[in-house]
């Protein structure tokens, strides 16, 4: 009996196959650009750097290293560009 009710059936027409799948996924992304605020440094970067500016200043008397006296100015300039 099942097979009579199945020859009864209308068939349906087939579609075509596609030849590639790809799946479609979109993605919405929203930044906050407008929450972004550049400041000055502050004080405390400030004084991190007279530290490190004095660090390499006694490195410099108590080391022998080609390196330090380049470090040093380095520190001392970044020191005196954040006062």
């Amino acid at each position: 009996m099942a097979a009579q009710h199945e020859a009864a059936a209308p068939r349906r027409a087939r579609r075509p196959v596609p030849a590639v799948v790809t799946p479609l996924t979109k993605v919405n992304l929203a930044l906050p650009f407008s929450k972004i605020t550049v400041e000055e440094p502050g004080k405390d970067l400030a004084d991190l750097a007279s530290i490190v500016a004095a660090l390499a200043a006694v490195m410099e008397r108590t080391v022998e290293e080609p390196f330090l006296p380049e470090l040093r100015k380095r520190a001392e300039a970044l020191a005196a560009r954040l006062r």
